[in-house]
């Protein structure tokens, strides 16, 4: 069998003051958690409406929206201000229509930081911009002028929903994860379900309600270093074993339908 393919969806940034200075990236770590794990990574250009959606999704059988140096846009939550530092609105527009296209097609899906909160806007939530400065909430941003180990390191505790997705998937109701984040969850999105809460009240991680797939988002990041932390290499391999099934199933389809 063919490694699954998973796709990564790329960030656009200006690089250079050239017109012809534009870049589609994505951090490497996120590829480690792709191959690291058997498969394949299939980077999706942040083409917006112009992307060939159909040949993305009939490649991958999965699809890990990752984090990003770059905030979601207020005006896809509804909001008319003009928001907070490197805005991407090309990957905006290319990631909630992937997402929705992976529910609808039920492709399993993992969104990590960025990705949950693409997540909540793509079900109508909002976003508070600025965690650090919402009465109660604890500072999530990255600590700077740390080694790696330290920023990514774990910050705090996360209370995992009793009988949900990730309680299930761990067997914990309680883990400490990383936080590198200046923007969350605010109002949660119609049709997702809090997987986690931290300890100060803000929501940390969701999931599709009645979802045909893995469809989770967490605001951490599992995917630094996830072999040295068993629950971050549970979550992503939970969402690989479902690529997995996902590609087999999709193998099987077309086998029958080159039979028929």
């Amino acid at each position: 069998m063919n490694k699954p393919m998973i796709g990564l969806p790329l960030c656009r940034w200006q690089l250079t003051s050239r017109d012809i200075g534009w870049f589609h990236l994505v951090g490497e770590k996120y590829i480690h958690a792709v191959t690291g794990f058997g498969a394949f990574p299939l980077m999706i250009p942040a083409f917006g409406d112009d992307l060939d959606m159909e040949t993305v999704l009939d490649s991958v059988s999965g699809i890990m929206f990752g984090g990003s140096l770059s905030n979601v846009h207020p005006s896809c939550y509804g909001d008319d201000h003009p928001g907070l530092g490197l805005a991407d609105q090309p990957r905006d527009a290319t990631v909630l229509r992937l997402m929705r296209a992976c529910i609808e097609r039920g492709i399993p899906f993992l969104g990590i930081c960025r990705g949950v909160q693409e997540l909540n806007v793509l079900y109508g939530g909002t976003l508070h911009r600025e965690v650090h400065e919402v009465e109660g909430r604890l500072d999530h941003r990255e600590v700077k002028d740390v080694p790696d180990d330290v920023a990514y390191g774990p910050i705090h505790k996360v209370a995992l929903t009793e009988g949900g997705v990730l309680h299930k998937l761990l067997g914990e109701r309680q883990i400490e994860v990383n936080s590198l984040h200046g923007q969350g969850i605010d109002r949660l999105g119609e049709g997702l379900q809090v997987e986690a809460v931290c300890e100060d009240g803000q929501i940390e991680a969701v999931s599709v309600i009645g979802a045909k797939a893995f469809a989770v988002g967490v605001q951490w990041h599992p995917e630094y270093r996830y072999w040295e932390k068993a629950d971050y290499n549970a979550l992503i391999g939970a969402f690989h074993e479902a690529a997995r099934e996902y590609q087999a199933k999709k193998l099987e389809r077309r086998s029958e339908a080159a039979l028929a």
